[in-house]
Parts: C-alpha cells; structure tokens; sequence
C-alpha cells in the first residue's frame, strides 16, 4: 500500500476561492508548476493553490491521503504520463525530467506518507527569490468533516 494525494470534495469550498475540476479519487500531486503572480495572500491566478490530476489534467485546491493498491512505481510511471500528456516532459532533457520526478517522490509521497488515511490538505505556494515555496494547509480530516455533516 502507498499512500498518496486523491481529489476530494470533503472541504471543498470551506475556504473562499476553493475550486475543484478534478474527479473525486483522482490521483493528484503539486506538479502542477506555479506561475510569478501568485503571491502569498493567495492573490494571483490560483495556480499556487491547485493539486494536478493525473488523468484529467485539471486542478483542485482539496487533497486527500488515502493508501492506494499501487506501487512507487506505478505512481512515477502515471505522473510520467501526465507530464508528457501535458507537454511538460518535452520541455525538459531527461536529467531535469528525472530530478523532477524523484523530487515529487518525495515532495508529495513524502509528506503523504507521514499523514494519516484521511487527512485533508489544501496547498499554498508561490516564486520568491531563494525559489518555490510549496506549503501544505491541513484542512481536517473525513472523517471530522463527516461527523460535522451528519448522515
């Protein structure tokens, strides 16, 4: 089992500016690159605040830890083919393509490993100088939002 980011609609809109294109269980991961006009009070385009779905190449500001019946392996080899569904893989040599796929190893797998089954993030991130800064919001968890709800 490997535990991983998936779409989700548990907190969507919760937070003012929440959007959410991508299925709910999609794989999703913060390739999605973040534009200069995206800014740490969350103005700019929304990029900085969007997870990438794997298939549907759309975004969504929910995530959800979930341990998925997949290995590391299928999940680089999927995020391999959204790169290159998304013409990001063509714009790089295979050294840069290959940093930044290990890089996103660790990046998203990395800290959704260290989260538990359930768990909901939002992302902020944005270009300073010293590079990209990408931060994890926790959001709570499904198992608190459906509590919250009821039945």
């Amino acid at each position: 089992m490997l535990k991983a980011f998936v779409s989700t609609l548990i907190t969507q809109g919760d937070h003012p500016g929440d959007f959410c294109f991508v299925p709910a269980n999609e794989l999703v991961g913060r390739h999605a690159l973040v534009c200069d006009l995206e800014k740490p009070d969350r103005s700019g385009c929304g990029c900085g605040q969007a997870f990438g779905g794997f298939t549907s190449h759309t975004g969504t500001t929910t995530a959800m830890v979930t341990s998925l019946d997949i290995t590391e392996r299928e999940w680089r080899e999927q995020l391999f083919q959204s790169l290159c569904d998304t013409g990001w893989a063509a714009a790089m040599d295979a050294t840069d393509l290959a940093e930044l796929i290990d890089g996103l190893v660790d990046h998203d797998l990395g800290a959704a490993g260290k989260l538990p089954d359930g768990t909901i993030v939002g992302r902020r991130a944005w270009n300073e100088a010293r590079g990209t800064i990408d931060r994890l919001i926790y959001r709570g968890t499904a198992v608190a939002a459906a509590a919250r709800n009821g039945p």
